[in-house]
C-alpha cells in the first residue's frame, strides 16, 4: 500500500471519528506493513472514459470499479485493460440524466454546428474536466437558434478517432422555437444553406 494512501485513509478516519491522524496512520500502518493492495479508483476510470471519449459521472464510474472487481480473474488481476473493457459495457445515457446532475459529468466537450468545420471545446483534461456540460449545452442551444433547422452537436473530445461522434443533438426547428434536445445525432436538411455562418 502507498503511503500516500494510508494518508489519505487516515484523514478520512480522523475527520470521522474525530481522532489525531497521526494515531490512524499508525495503526494503519501497522496493519498493511505486511500486506500489499493495488488501489483502483474513480480518478483512473475517469481517465479510461476520457480515452474512450465518453462521458461519465462519478456514480457511474464507482459502477465500472465494482463491476471490474467482481467479474476480474484473480489470476490476472485488474489492470488498465480490465477498465477498458469494463467501460465498453457502459454508457451515459442523457436522457436520465435530470439537469441538476449536468454539472456532475466529466467529459470536455466539443460543440460544433452541422457543415461547419469549426468546433468550440469546453473544459480540459485532466484538471477541467468536469462541470463542463452546463456550459455547452447553453451554447449549443445558442448556436442553433442562429441557424433554426441546422443541428448542433456535443461531442467528447478526440482522443484516437479521427472524427467526433455526436452525443447530443441541438436543434431549433423554426426562429423563436424551443430547442429539441436529443442524445444521438439529429439528421435533418438546412432550410437555407447558405446561411450557415451566423457564429
Amino acid at each position: 500500500m502507498h503511503t500516500y494512501m494510508l494518508e489519505e485513509m487516515a484523514d478520512a478516519l480522523s475527520n470521522e471519528l474525530h481522532i489525531q491522524s497521526s494515531d490512524a496512520l499508525a495503526i494503519l500502518s501497522r496493519y498493511w506493513e505486511d500486506k500489499i493492495a493495488p488501489v483502483w479508483s474513480v480518478e483512473d476510470v475517469y481517465e479510461c472514459a476520457h480515452r474512450s471519449e465518453k462521458p461519465i459521472t462519478r456514480e457511474l464510474a464507482i459502477e465500472v470499479l465494482e463491476r471490474a472487481f467482481d467479474k476480474h480473474d484473480a489470476e490476472y488481476g485488474i489492470s488498465w485493460i480490465t477498465l477498458d473493457v469494463t467501460l465498453e459495457d457502459y454508457s451515459l445515457d442523457f436522457n436520465d440524466l435530470s439537469s441538476e446532475k449536468y454539472s456532475e459529468v466529466h467529459g470536455v466537450f466539443c460543440v460544433w454546428r452541422k457543415f461547419d468545420p469549426f468546433n468550440h471545446q469546453f473544459g480540459f483534461y485532466p484538471n477541467e474536466e468536469v462541470g463542463n456540460l452546463p456550459e455547452a449545452l447553453e451554447f449549443a442551444r445558442k448556436l442553433a437558434g442562429e441557424v433554426p433547422g441546422v443541428p448542433v452537436y456535443i461531442a467528447c473530445e478526440l482522443y484516437a478517432s479521427e472524427e467526433l461522434e455526436p452525443w447530443i443533438s441541438v436543434l431549433v426547428e423554426e426562429p423563436g422555437s424551443d430547442p429539441i434536445i436529443e442524445e444521438g445525432e439529429i439528421s435533418c436538411t438546412p432550410s437555407n444553406p447558405t446561411n450557415l455562418s451566423a457564429s
